[in-house]
């Protein structure tokens, strides 16, 4: 009688539903998913880094403690080794904004006044070529936005002038000039097309 009514029990037990654990991803399998879809294999990078110019310490980009996500400008002293963050991610918030701008690139002005910051960046061909620019004054913490009217991610290559007074800019296909001080931008060039190019190069078959 003991027995029957075991197996009457076991037998019940059979139909209660039981919790299925859903199957855990193999770490070890390599998958598509986690080469593209994932950070997982992302190398971690330096810099980019900057000599100054009398060569005293350079500068570089890390992380930031405040703002997740984004970098600061850090200068490390060549003899010494010691670190100073002369950019704080708080500089790079444009007025109206919550959070600052992600730092693809940078160029410093000649006399170190001003810094150039590459954002938004898109690629042309196989590199990132092609975004927005801003231009950050070190002395009173402005922050500009170059092109004016100009689409989202339209400009290449900007650069300082010798001087630091103007930036040099490609912009769908032509060239310009923009003063830092009054904002006045000069086109210098006008029939650039998909066919005519002007400052910079295209693909040859």
């Amino acid at each position: 009688m003991r027995f029957s009514r075991l197996i009457f029990i076991l037998w019940c037990l059979g139909f209660v539903p039981v919790p299925i654990r859903a199957q855990e991803p193999d770490s070890t399998l390599l998958t598509l998913d986690r080469i593209y879809q994932s950070d997982e294999f992302t190398e971690e990078t330096f810099g980019p880094a900057r000599w100054q110019k009398n060569g005293s310490g350079y500068f570089t980009l890390e992380w930031s403690d405040v703002e997740p996500g984004r970098k600061d400008i850090v200068r490390y002293n060549a003899e010494s080794g010691a670190r100073k963050i002369v950019v704080p991610t708080t500089w790079l918030t444009p007025a109206n904004d919550s959070i600052s701008l992600p730092i693809d690139n940078y160029r410093w002005s000649p006399k170190e006044e001003c810094l150039l910051i590459f954002t938004n960046s898109k690629k042309v061909w196989r590199r990132k070529t092609r975004g927005d620019y801003w231009v950050l004054n070190l002395k009173n913490r402005r922050l500009h936005q170059l092109g004016g009217t100009a689409k989202p991610a339209t400009l290449m290559f900007a650069s300082f002038s010798p001087d630091g007074e103007r930036v040099a800019y490609v912009r769908e296909h032509n060239l310009y000039v923009e003063d830092l001080k009054s904002g006045k931008i000069t086109q210098l060039t006008f029939d650039g097309s998909r066919t005519i190019i002007n400052g910079t190069f295209d693909w040859v078959y």
